[in-house]
């Protein structure tokens, strides 16, 4: 059923109002508008969805879906459903609540869908932008068991912690990258305003200067002159960087890097295996088989390396063998998680030992975070000592030298 958006005022008062209403036609808008909530409609138009629903369709692609706002809906759509509120009833709330066009759109699309009489799975499906997979099967899963609104929940809190995770990220990143940027206008300053100066004075006074002095001032020249080149530069390494990293070669190295790393990488493969368990738990405890869920899981990943163990366990699963032997022959993941899957595998209780891993690597990773951003304050603020004071003594070294003649 198509979705109008309106303008007008009450009848009644007079006030301005303006909304979204359902109806087969805009006639139908109109008076539903005027009967039911006595409103007097000055604008009205129909808030198409996408006509196109594959993926990549340029008008859904306008304003991106984020997983926040992804968690949020899925929250929502987990207590209407946990409340009995039909399905069909749930999403029309959804459409009406949602403000990101892009997911009201899709929403309506969905929701059109299922009254069609197609299933929620293969509806959500169609767009694969918005619905990931891990979404959709345990949608699929939800729907066959008919426990729709506890595997929703599930996946609720399975989104919330992934923006908790990003957030703590996004946190430890911050700080660093504000230290480097005050550094680099720190030394920029210096070498762009006082060096400059100072070279004046040496020059007029006609006195020779240290080594390392005349290298700074030759710098300062150059930077004056030619301060396109190091942009230049910047930008080339960036471009040839993220070329190198959307290679298949270059992305595993890099992945390879990350996980096995000094410094970042214990850091990286906790996250990486929380990931994994946390996924793999959620969705067998939802009812999704191993087969699939292992095919989603190493993409949940988002590490080439740990998605090729994965991959290769999902084959030799297939082939009745056990998925902690595979994970312990990789030598990729830490011991503690083959050891627990084993656990899990000879007990029948391969959820809720996925569920423990994921829980301990959490606090470990929060804990790790925490310590690096404490150590990052005093290193940055070191570096960016030793930088100025370099800079400032090779300049003052010379001007002593000159007082001390002149005495």
């Amino acid at each position: 059923m198509p979705i109008y958006m309106y303008k007008g005022y009450e009848a009644s008062s007079g006030n301005n109002v303006k909304g979204r209403i359902d109806a087969d036609s805009e006639r139908s808008a109109r008076q539903l508008l005027r009967q039911r909530q006595k409103v007097i409609v000055s604008e009205i138009r129909e808030e198409k969805a996408s006509d196109n629903r594959q993926a990549g369709s340029f008008g859904f692609m306008q304003n991106r879906v984020g997983l926040d706002e992804l968690a949020v809906l899925v929250r929502q759509f987990a207590t209407l459903q946990g409340a009995y509120v039909p399905l069909d009833e749930s999403l029309k709330a959804l459409v009406n609540q949602v403000e990101n066009p892009t997911l009201r759109n899709t929403l309506s699309a969905v929701k059109d869908s299922v009254s069609e009489g197609k299933s929620l799975a293969e509806s959500s499906a169609a767009f694969p932008q918005v619905f990931n997979r891990l979404y959709v099967n345990m949608v699929r899963a939800g729907e066959s068991s008919g426990n729709l609104s506890t595997v929703l929940d599930r996946l609720a809190e399975f989104m919330e912690y992934q923006v908790t995770v990003r957030g703590k990220i996004v946190q430890a990143m911050v700080y660093p990258s504000i230290m480097i940027l005050a550094s680099l206008g720190v030394v920029g300053f210096l070498l762009v305003v006082i060096v400059p100066k100072l070279t004046k004075v040496f020059a007029s006074l006609k006195v020779s200067v240290p080594w390392y002095t005349k290298a700074l001032i030759a710098f300062s020249t150059f930077l004056q002159h030619y301060w396109y080149v190091p942009i230049f530069l910047v930008f080339m390494a960036f471009y040839f960087g993220r070329n190198w990293l959307n290679s298949p070669k270059g992305r595993r190295k890099f992945d390879a890097f990350l996980i096995q790393g000094p410094i970042i990488g214990p850091v990286f493969m906790m996250l990486a295996v929380s990931r994994f368990t946390k996924t793999l738990s959620t969705l067998l405890s939802s009812g999704v088989p191993i087969i699939p869920a292992l095919d989603i899981t190493k993409n949940v990943v988002n590490n080439l390396v740990l998605t090729d163990v994965l991959e290769q366990a999902k084959i030799e699963v297939q082939e009745g063998n056990s998925l902690a032997a595979c994970i312990s022959k990789s030598g990729v993941f830490p011991g503690l998680v083959s050891h627990m899957i084993a656990t899990g595998e000879k007990t029948g209780e391969m959820v809720n030992m996925l569920a423990h891993v994921a829980k301990a690597y959490d606090a470990e990773v929060e804990r790790k975070i925490q310590k690096m951003i404490s150590l990052i304050e005093p290193v940055m603020m070191i570096f960016l000592m030793i930088i100025s004071v370099t800079v400032i003594m090779a300049m003052i070294l010379p001007m002593m030298d000159i007082m001390k003649q002149v005495k």
